[in-house]
C-alpha cells in the first residue's frame, strides 16, 4: 500500500510518496495525491515538490492490477488518474519533481506533469507500457514530445526501454542530474528557491506558456499583454525596482538574491 505525506514549508508544498510493499503506482496513491494536490492549492502554496521517501520513486503500475479488467473499468481509472495528472499541471506555480532510483510508466507521467524534473544521477526511466501491450495511459508519449520532439518520445514509448537520467537530460526531459549525496538537498533547495521567488510573475509565466503551447504564440502574446502590465504594481516588482535603483545594475546581477520576494 502506498500512501502520501504533505507538509507545508515556507510557502513550498511538499508531497512525499511513501510506499509500504512494492513503489508502485495504484488507486490509493493516486487518490492521496490528488488530495494533496488539492490541499497544496487550498494552502495557497507558492511552489511544490513532488518526492517519494525510500530509494525508488515509482517503478510503474502493478501489471497484475490489469488482469481481467474491462474496458469500462479501465476508462474510469484512468480518468481518475489523468485528472491528478492535470490537476499537478494546473497549478500556477513552480512544481519540480525528485526522482530516483526508478521512474517508471506512470512514475515517469507523474513527474512530467512538473514543470522541471530532478533526477539522481543512477535513476532509470522510461515509458514501458509498450511491454505488456500498453500505450502511456497517463499521456506520457504526449507530454515527452513537448519537452524531447515527436521522433524522441515515439522511440522512448515504442520501445519500451529504460534510460538512464544523462541520456533524458541530454534531450530535455530531465532539467537537472545530481548525485546521490546531494540529490534530497540539491532538489530540495532549487524547488525552495522557485517558491520564494516573485510568485505573481511565476504565474503569469505559466499561463502565458500554458495559452502558447494550447493556442499558439499570438494568443499567448495577447493574453502577455493582459496579464503582464498588472506585475508594475505589485510589490515585489517595485521592491525589486528600489533595489536594483540603489545597488545599481551590477551589484544587483552580481547578488544571488538581492531581493525577498513576498509573493505580492
Amino acid at each position: 500500500m502506498s500512501s502520501v505525506t504533505y507538509q507545508l514549508v515556507d510557502g513550498l508544498a511538499v508531497l512525499s510518496l511513501a510506499h509500504e510493499g512494492p513503489p508502485v503506482l495504484g488507486r490509493d496513491l493516486m487518490a492521496h495525491l490528488g488530495a494533496g494536490v488539492d490541499k497544496a492549492q487550498a494552502d495557497g502554496c507558492r511552489g511544490l515538490l513532488l518526492r517519494a521517501d525510500g530509494p525508488i520513486f515509482l517503478a510503474g503500475a502493478e501489471a497484475s492490477d490489469f488482469k481481467g479488467m474491462s474496458e469500462a473499468e479501465a476508462r474510469a481509472m484512468f480518468t481518475d488518474f489523468i485528472s491528478v495528472v492535470h490537476a499537478i499541471e494546473g497549478l500556477d506555480v513552480p512544481t519540480v519533481a525528485a526522482v530516483q532510483g526508478m521512474c517508471l510508466g506512470g512514475g515517469l507521467e507523474l513527474a512530467l506533469a512538473c514543470d522541471l524534473i530532478v533526477a539522481q544521477k543512477r535513476t532509470l526511466l522510461g515509458q514501458v507500457e509498450a511491454r505488456i501491450g500498453g500505450v502511456t495511459f497517463l499521456g506520457g508519449t504526449q507530454r515527452l514530445a513537448e519537452r524531447c520532439g515527436t521522433a524522441r518520445a515515439l522511440e522512448i514509448t515504442y520501445s519500451g526501454l529504460l534510460y538512464s537520467a544523462d541520456a533524458f537530460e541530454s534531450w530535455g526531459i530531465v532539467s537537472r542530474v545530481v548525485d546521490a549525496d546531494n540529490f534530497e538537498a540539491k532538489a530540495r533547495s532549487l524547488a525552495t528557491s522557485l517558491a520564494s521567488g516573485p510568485t505573481a510573475a511565476h504565474r503569469v509565466t505559466k499561463k502565458v506558456l500554458r495559452t502558447a503551447r494550447a493556442q499558439g504564440v499570438r494568443e499567448a502574446d495577447e493574453l502577455l499583454l493582459q496579464l503582464g502590465p498588472a506585475l508594475l504594481e505589485t510589490a515585489d516588482m517595485q521592491a525589486a525596482v528600489d533595489t536594483i535603483t540603489t545597488m545599481g545594475s551590477r551589484e544587483f546581477m552580481a547578488n544571488p538574491a538581492p531581493v525577498a520576494f513576498r509573493g505580492e
